[in-house]
C-alpha cells in the first residue's frame, strides 16, 4: 500500500470490510504492508488505523526511519521486511565486513542493525537454501544489540560511503530514455554497489539478470553505440560511454 492507494482504494472500500471483519471476530487486528516514501509512511501512521505496519528497511535504506519511530511512540507494531537487502547484505564485502569490530560477517551486521533499532518489532529475513538458514541461525544465536558506538560508528561510515557514492553516478534518470534502451541508470546502481560497499557478488548477478526480468528492464551496457546523447544531459558531466563500457566489462567478469 502507499498513501495514495490508501486514500483511493482502502479508505472508501478495504476499510470498511476490515473494521467489519474485527467488530464481528473474525479477526483480530488490522495490518498492512507499505511501499511508499517517508511522508507517506508518516501519513499512514497518524491515522493509526492500523496495529501493525510491514515495510523496507535495512543498513543500505534508511529513508524510513523517522516514520518508523513515529510508529513506534503510537504503539504500532514495525515488521522490517529485507533486512538484507533483498540479500544484496547477504553477500561478502571487504568494505562492510570492517565496519565493526567483531561483527566480521555482512549478513549479521545487516540483522544486528535492523535489530538494535529500539523502534523495530521483528524483522522478516528471507532464506531460499539451508545456508542462509543457518546463517541467519548464527547472526542471531546469544543475539546482542549494537551499542550505541557501534551504531554511531556505522551512522558515520555509512555517511561516508553515501558522499562516495555521490562521485558516481547519482540516479537522476536524466541520461534516459537511451535511443538503443541501455538501462544506464540501472547499470550504474549495480556497478556502485560495487565501488562503493563491496558488493561486487550481488552486483554481478542482478547484472546478469538485468534486462531479462519485468522490474529491471532495458539492455546491458554492451548495446550502447556510443551516441552520446547520454552525456549532453547529464547533470555531472559524467563520462557514461566510458563509464558503461568499463561497468560492462567489471560486471560480467
Amino acid at each position: 500500500m502507499n498513501w495514495e492507494r490508501y486514500n483511493s482504494q482502502h479508505v472508501p472500500y478495504m476499510s470498511k470490510w476490515m473494521t467489519k471483519a474485527q467488530d464481528q471476530g473474525l479477526i483480530g487486528h488490522i495490518c498492512c504492508s507499505f511501499h511508499d516514501g517517508p511522508e507517506g509512511l508518516i501519513n499512514l501512521v497518524k491515522t493509526e488505523e492500523f496495529s501493525a505496519i510491514t515495510l523496507q528497511y535495512n543498513l543500505l535504506n534508511r529513508e524510513l526511519e523517522e516514520g518508523i519511530a513515529l510508529a513506534n511512540e503510537k504503539n504500532i507494531g514495525v515488521v522490517v521486511m529485507g533486512p538484507v537487502a533483498g540479500g544484496r547484505l547477504g553477500e561478502p564485502s571487504e568494505v562492510l565486513e570492517q565496519m565493526v569490530p567483531g561483527v566480521p560477517r555482512v549478513p549479521e551486521l545487516a540483522l544486528k542493525f535492523v535489530l538494535s533499532n529500539p523502534n523495530v518489532t521483528v524483522a522478516l529475513s528471507g532464506m531460499t537454501k539451508m545456508s542462509d538458514v543457518v546463517e541467519n541461525l548464527d547472526a542471531t544465536a546469544d543475539f546482542s544489540t549494537l551499542t550505541a558506538d557501534e551504531m554511531t560508528m556505522i551512522e558515520q561510515k555509512m555517511k561516508d560511503l553515501a558522499k562516495m557514492s555521490e562521485l558516481y553516478c547519482t540516479g537522476c534518470g536524466y541520461c534516459m530514455p537511451c535511443p538503443e534502451e541501455v538501462n544506464i541508470s540501472g547499470t550504474f546502481d549495480k556497478f556502485n554497489r560495487g565501488n562503493v560497499y563491496g558488493l561486487w557478488d550481488a552486483a554481478k548477478r542482478a547484472y546478469a539478470q538485468q534486462g531479462t526480468v519485468a522490474w529491471d528492464a532495458g539492455k546491458k551496457a554492451d548495446a550502447c553505440t556510443e551516441c552520446g546523447a547520454c552525456e549532453d544531459k547529464c547533470p555531472q558531466n559524467i563520462a557514461i560511454r566510458q563509464q558503461l563500457a568499463d561497468a560492462h566489462s567489471t560486471l560480467t567478469t
